[in-house]
């Protein structure tokens, strides 16, 4: 049987993650950063995830992924359910950002349509 690693080539790779960095397709990032599912990376200016707006929930919805994953740091953070409710419809998940990552590229792997807010 032969096993070997699939990368999608239209989503990004994370290569690495620690608390305050992490390294997507060979490029370093020290702020948060918005993985979108067509292969982009956007760094975020909001300094947490707490600062999501529903209009980016529903923008992000809107691509039609099947899970949007927010990355909250350290420490898990929820949001409003207001601001998750806008993304009718796609399932959000909050989580510690190590999680995000290994959930991210896990669901990746699989083909499946992800968006993730990653906060370092």
């Amino acid at each position: 049987m032969l096993i070997q690693e699939h990368r999608p080539t239209s989503a990004c790779h994370i290569d690495h993650y620690q608390a305050g960095q992490i390294e997507i397709d060979g490029h370093t990032y020290c702020q948060a950063v918005l993985l979108d599912g067509s292969g982009s990376v956007q760094t975020v200016n909001l300094p947490s995830a707490a600062e999501l707006q529903a209009a980016d929930l529903a923008r992000a919805a809107a691509s039609r992924p099947e899970v949007i994953l927010i990355g909250t740091g350290e420490r898990q953070q929820f949001l409003h359910p207001r601001i998750a409710a806008a993304a009718s419809g796609v399932g959000v998940e909050c989580m510690p950002t190590a999680a995000a990552v290994r959930t991210y590229l896990l669901l990746q792997n699989e083909g499946r349509r992800v968006w993730a807010w990653l906060w370092l």
